[in-house]
């Protein structure tokens, strides 16, 4: 299937990088490269709309164009996999391509770099693994709602956690999610094709790292899904929003414990009531 290549042209890159990428990918885009006057996006030719690229286009406060074209998927993904670099998150998280060297960290990650969202290349990532480095997941049911690359899912399981079920909608994603899965041999990890209604059991830890729409329409579910004490990690949003992420997460009995921020970008942890 074709895809149209998207080029977007704008200054200054930041803030307006980051808050392109977040508007294109409820669009449907599934990659996104970064380059010295913007960013290319990418999407199924059968999703691409001129007039939404637009109205996101007028809403950012800064002058802004883009252009398109048709591309065959085989050779823009190939682009994809060649510039996609590797990732070292402290000494704690290294994530690279199989034909990268090895990188010296504690848990090192090995992905086929395809289109999925979870390279570790976006802040929201980089920030959940940071978050995850404090968290003890010895012995833990883990949830990984909208899992992309499975990166997460990946390392909660070589931080010892007992089983792990990851989840996404889109049928690219899950299938990388399954091929970095077996590229790294894991065995506690069940990935789903599907959304919140594929979630099945209860989780000691829950990560969620996607949108503030989809956060705020499925916390209920997330909520039926956390044990008592448990805890569950939100990413994929901005700080303007984080106050109503807070007021829904309390209508469910999650307590705040904290957060931080990477490039305006928020990774908050809750704590289910007892």
């Amino acid at each position: 299937m074709n895809y149209n290549q998207v080029i977007f042209s704008f200054e200054p890159l930041e803030p307006w990088s980051e808050i392109l990428i977040a508007y294109l990918s409820e669009l449907k885009f599934e990659s996104f490269e970064e380059t010295s006057d913007g960013i290319i996006g990418y999407i199924l030719e059968n999703e691409f709309s001129k007039e939404d690229i637009q109205d996101i286009c007028e809403r950012l406060d800064c002058p802004i164009s883009f252009d398109y074209k048709t591309v065959d998927q085989e050779n823009w993904n190939s682009k994809w996999e060649s510039s996609f670099k590797p990732i070292v998150i402290d000494d704690f998280c290294g994530i690279r391509a199989d034909f990268h060297a090895p990188i010296d960290v504690d848990n090192e990650i090995i992905i086929t770099p395809k289109m999925s969202f979870g390279t570790g290349h976006h802040s929201t990532t980089e920030g959940m693994i940071k978050a995850m480095q404090h968290i003890d997941f010895e012995g833990k049911n883990v949830l990984d709602v909208g899992c992309g690359t499975a990166v997460l899912s990946i390392l909660a399981e070589k931080l010892n956690a007992k089983s792990v079920q990851a989840n996404d909608i889109e049928e690219w994603a899950y299938k990388n999610a399954i091929e970095n899965t077996d590229k790294n041999k894991c065995k506690a990890i069940e990935v789903l094709f599907g959304g919140s209604e594929k979630i099945e059991g209860d989780f000691d830890i829950i990560l969620a790292n996607i949108n503030r729409n989809i956060l705020l329409a499925d916390m209920g579910v997330y909520a039926a899904h956390l044990k008592a004490d448990g805890l569950i990690l939100f990413s994929g949003f901005y700080e303007k929003d984080l106050d109503i992420i807070k007021a829904e997460a309390s209508i469910h009995k999650f307590d705040y414990i904290q957060h931080f921020t990477i490039k305006d970008w928020v990774i908050t942890t809750f704590r289910k009531r007892t």
